[in-house]
């Protein structure tokens, strides 16, 4: 069983405080907040202690956090922080106002698109669980008709594919990917 997480910064919040998971018979999968980067380097060495194999960073996580997580969880974990492409970037740049947050990933044992919603005073994250691009079109597009702020997509997700999602939104919002661009 693949046990995978996808780490939000969410100042205030704790893995304990900020937690959605989304089980199926071939995964297990957390969306989780931490306060800040010495607790996400902290909470990856546990997850990985634990057999968890792969985490997807938002775009707050940096290469030397990253790294810093590789350190703690050891060598048979994959982790990936999200980047974007320049004219994304810019985008994510300009916002406003980050209070709703979108990510779709694309997992094992997926059927239907599965939504789950974690959320505090300051932060809305809605993630959507697909098994494909058709899909994961589809969920892009939906988290852009809910009005977030920004998407961002987990490590399956390289270049092309994350160019099929960025025109399904049609600039509706910032995509990056956890993915290689």
């Amino acid at each position: 069983m693949l046990k995978y997480a996808f780490f939000v910064n969410c100042p205030g919040q704790t893995p304990e405080t900020y937690k959605g998971v989304y089980e199926n018979a071939e995964s297990y999968n957390l969306v989780i907040g931490t306060d800040n980067m010495d607790m996400a380097v902290d909470y990856a060495g546990k997850l990985a202690a634990d057999g968890y194999t792969l985490f997807n960073l938002c775009g707050d996580f940096d290469d030397e956090i990253t790294a810093r997580m590789q350190a703690a969880a050891g060598e048979g974990v994959k982790i990936k922080h999200a980047d974007y492409l320049p004219e994304q970037l810019a985008k994510v740049e300009a916002l406003e106002e980050f209070s709703k947050f979108g990510i779709v990933i694309v997992m094992r044992g997926v059927e239907e698109p599965t939504d789950v919603i974690v959320k505090c005073d300051d932060l809305y994250t809605h993630a959507i669980y697909v098994k494909d691009q058709e899909q994961a079109n589809a969920a892009a597009r939906k988290l852009a008709d809910e009005g977030v702020h920004d998407i961002e997509l987990c490590s399956w997700f390289d270049r092309e594919k994350t160019e099929s999602v960025i025109e399904a939104v049609g600039g509706a919002c910032p995509v990056g990917t956890c993915g290689d661009l």
